[in-house]
């Protein structure tokens, strides 16, 4: 019992330390730690859709998820790059968890159209193994440009 409570205990530590740094992550309009955050010129539905679109139609793509936040002031989706699966599985069954997705959010910001989405590196700082850093290789530069080619976004690869 002593046991559960203190990872309890460390967890909800390591919650309230990232509740904290929120604030100051999710204004930066630059890459901010595993966060990227791009201005749009869509509005946040018609982006979100697009990129939704864009992932149902394309077989290179997996469309898993789209739901409102914050009362519906932002729209979350999360799509995968099924490609990098193999080097997932290579890297644990713990690691599925993370499969080959990028999570999304999209929202307004002081009247500025907005894209967040996890870095991911995410995956690589969860568990270092070389297979998560191959499949990071992979699919970035995928993510990258599907982000330009359908949001005129650059977010690097």
């Amino acid at each position: 019992m002593q046991c559960v409570l203190t990872k309890s205990v460390a967890a909800g530590a390591l919650v309230a330390a990232m509740l904290a740094a929120a604030p100051a992550i999710a204004t930066e309009s630059d890459d901010a730690g595993l966060f990227i955050v791009r201005q749009l010129e869509q509005p946040p539905q018609e982006a979100s859709a697009l990129v939704r679109n864009y992932a149902q139609m394309n077989d290179d793509w997996l469309f898993l998820a789209e739901f409102g936040l914050a009362g519906g002031q932002v729209t979350a989706l999360k799509i995968c790059y099924p490609e990098i699966g193999p080097d997932i599985v290579a890297a644990g069954m713990h690691t599925m968890a993370m499969m080959p997705c990028g999570h999304f959010a999209f929202y307004e910001e002081d009247g500025q159209s907005m894209m967040s989405m996890l870095d991911l590196s995410f995956m690589t700082t969860l568990d270092p193994h070389p297979a998560l850093e191959d499949a990071r290789a992979t699919a970035s530069p995928a993510f990258a440009a599907m982000l330009a080619d359908v949001l005129g976004v650059d977010i690097g690869s």
